[in-house]
């Protein structure tokens, strides 16, 4: 089974999922006021691994390591 993912009117792409899971995927928020706090954090959060990595903090695997973790707060706030 799919699900016709709708992008725009009259526009869609099939997708091999079912309606359920596909929600529960992306999950989209509508209220405007979270989804700008939830920017300005992914913001705060890159400006600060910024920082932190300028400074020389992490070294070698820990770079990769913080780097990683900051990738998943930033998908985590954004999704």
């Amino acid at each position: 089974q799919f699900y016709r993912f709708i992008i725009f009117p009259g526009k869609w792409i099939k997708v091999w999922y079912d309606r359920l899971t596909l929600l529960a995927l992306l999950d989209r928020t509508e209220d405007i006021k979270e989804n700008v706090f939830a920017i300005l954090l992914v913001v705060l959060v890159s400006l600060l691994g910024f920082l932190t990595l300028n400074q020389g903090f992490c070294k070698d695997i820990w770079v990769l390591l913080f780097c990683l973790v900051m990738a998943s707060c930033q998908y985590s706030l954004l999704k």
